[in-house]
Formats: structure tokens, sequence, C-alpha cells
């Protein structure tokens, strides 16, 4: 009896000492989690940074697939010369080509979240990759394309090429318009959300953000290339050849060096780069003109080089501005009557000195 008694004892003690136990430990808990939200409130307080995009590597499938289509979508495979419907659902090899017509949309997936749009009269093609090779790529057909990728993607894991340019480092939601003309080709490029950067020959834009758009104009023989701004305020890299310098060494012996020349270009609304090329009669290497013009049509930059030759090379030049006739004889009257007013005060001061010397004179013969 006694022993039931104990072992009842020490039941309620062990129960009363859990409990203890419980309540110390909850408030433990609590103390550490307003701890801890206070020092996190604290520490986003002392710091408005926004924090870093962790980019992350694609989950591209092997084949891209049909994730949905419209109307008439069709589908020319690598190693054919027919063109078949498309059809949802099914996997297609690298290298195809695929366009829809009026009325017609087609969504290409690489991915559940990594997609490729048409609609309308479009057409593009996807470009053949080595197994293994984790890059997409896409070709411009015509008419108006859109990627959309997740914004967190691994830079240069997705291409969209053109004859006269390359668009690198997609990330989020873009837009591509694309046409040939009679004396070449026009592409308008727009980044809706996330970033993009792109480059082409003798020129890089290094990055565009949401609503930054660009119209490229390449000519047929690819020797001209013209760049507009018509969206945002972006960086456009100009290539301004080589250029060679002289440095003091800590010997003190003069030490030659070669260098590639850039000009980071603002391109904005209503201004433009021209840039055009000439193929020499020996050899591969090109003359390049680069000019870059402001809003109102007024040349702004200028530079003349031959690919990798320094001694050819002029350097920034100094635009030299236009200015009307109407404008220099404005300036040259006006020159002109400032000289005669000048003249003219001249002369009645020498008058007035005349008088006064004249009046003391008389004075010294009165006295």
């Amino acid at each position: 009896m006694n022993a039931k008694r104990i072992l009842v004892a020490l039941a309620a003690s062990m129960t009363a000492l859990s409990l203890l136990a419980q309540d110390s430990d909850d408030e433990a808990e609590a103390t550490t989690d307003g701890a801890a939200v206070e020092e996190k409130t604290e520490g986003e307080a002392a710091t408005a940074k926004t924090p870093e995009v962790v980019k992350s590597e694609p989950k591209f499938t092997t084949l891209p697939f049909c994730m949905s289509v419209e109307g008439v979508a069709e589908v020319l495979k690598p190693g054919t010369t027919e063109w078949t419907a498309v059809e949802s659902g099914r996997f297609y090899p690298l290298g195809s080509s695929f366009r829809t017509m009026e009325g017609g949309k087609l969504v290409l997936a690489f991915s559940q979240d990594s997609k490729a749009i048409i609609e309308g009269d479009a057409s593009f093609t996807t470009r053949p990759q080595k197994i293994g090779e984790k890059v997409r790529s896409i070709v411009l057909g015509h008419g108006t394309l859109d990627i959309a990728l997740p914004e967190d993607i691994k830079e240069g894991s997705f291409v969209v090429s053109a004859p006269g340019f390359t668009v690198r480092d997609l990330a989020g939601e873009s837009r591509y318009t694309y046409e040939t003309t009679g004396d070449g080709d026009k592409a308008t490029v727009r980044c809706m959300t996330g970033s993009l950067s792109l480059e082409g020959r003798h020129f890089s834009v290094p990055s565009m953000r949401a609503a930054n758009e660009i119209v490229i104009r390449t000519s047929n023989d690819n020797l001209v290339t013209i760049l507009y701004g018509t969206s945002g305020d972006y960086v456009v890299r100009l290539d301004q050849g080589v250029r060679s310098k002289t440095d003091i060494d800590d010997n003190g012996q003069e030490v030659a060096s070669v260098s590639n020349a850039v000009l980071d270009w603002h391109l904005s609304p209503e201004t433009k780069v021209v840039i055009t090329r000439m193929l020499p009669a020996i050899g591969e290497r090109m003359s390049v003109h680069t000019m870059a013009f402001d809003a109102s049509g007024v040349r702004k930059s200028e530079c003349a080089f031959c690919e990798g030759r320094a001694e050819v090379n002029t350097g920034e030049l100094v635009p030299v501005e236009a200015v009307s006739s109407e404008e220099l004889a404005k300036a040259a009257s006006e020159a002109e009557a400032t000289t005669e007013s000048k003249a003219e005060g001249d002369g009645k001061a020498e008058e007035e000195s005349s008088s006064e010397s004249t009046t003391g004179s008389s004075s010294d013969s009165e006295e």
C-alpha cells in the first residue's frame, strides 16, 4: 500500500515537472521568436537594399513540346521538305521551324515555365544543340515572337538571334518583331519584364530593363547598321577600334601597349547611332565609321578606324555643328555694329579730351 502511494506521488511529481518544463520551453521559444522578429525588423530598417536574386539553372526538357495550338500552325522538321500540322502535347526535334497563319497561335514550351509564343502571321526556328548542352536558342523568322522565362534563370541559358544581332542573358518576358525590307531587315526588341543584353558587330547593349525598346536596321550586306532609341534610356557600347599608348615602367623604360577603345552612348527616344563598314580590297579587316546623333539630329560623336590597327584610328572626332548663312550674317552685323559704336565712343572721348586741353591752355594764358 505504501509502495503504491509512493508511485502515485512520484507520478504526480513527474507530471508537474513536465508541465513546468513545457511552460519554460514555451516562454523561451516566445522570447527567442520575439528577439528574432525584432532583429529582423531592425536589420530591414537599417538596410533598404533589395535582396539579390539567386540565379537558378534552367530545367529545360530534352526536346521542346507544343503546350497549346490554335488555328493553323505548322512545323518543318529538320531533314524534311513538307510542312505539317503542329499537334498539341507532342515533342519536336531541335532544328525545327514553326509558323502560324492569320488567326493562329502556337505556344512552344522548353519547360513548364519557359515558352516561345507566336500569333498571327509569324515564324521562328529552334537551333540544333549538342547532346547535353543546356542553352536553348531561337532564330527569328518573321512577325512577332514573345519569350517568357523565369526572372531568376541563369545568364546565358536562352538566346534569340537574327542576322545582325544576338540577344543574350534573357530573364522575364521580352518581345521581338522582325521583318525583311527591300534593303535589309528591321527588328524591334522590347524588354517587358526582367532584363536582357544584346550584341552585334561593333556595338553592344550591356543591359536592357523593363519597358526599354530598341529598333535595329541592318542592310542586306551587313555593312550598315542603324540603331534607333524608341523607349527608355540605356547604354549602347560602341566599338572605336584599338588605340596604342605608352607607359613608363618601374625602371623608367617606355612600354607600348594596345587596348580596345569603346564609347558608352545613352540611347533614348529619337536618338540614333549609324555604323557603316567597308570591305578592304586585300585582307579581312574592315574600315568602320560610327556616328551618334541626339534627338534633334545633331551629330554628337564620330569615330573612324580600321579593325585591329591602332595606327589607323581617328579617335573621337569633335563634330562641327552646321550654322546657317543667315545666322552668320546676323553675327557679322552685330560684330560690325559693336565695332562702330566703340569707335564712336573713342572719338567722342578724344574730342572731350582735346576741348579740356584747349580750355586749360586758355586759362594759363590769361593768368
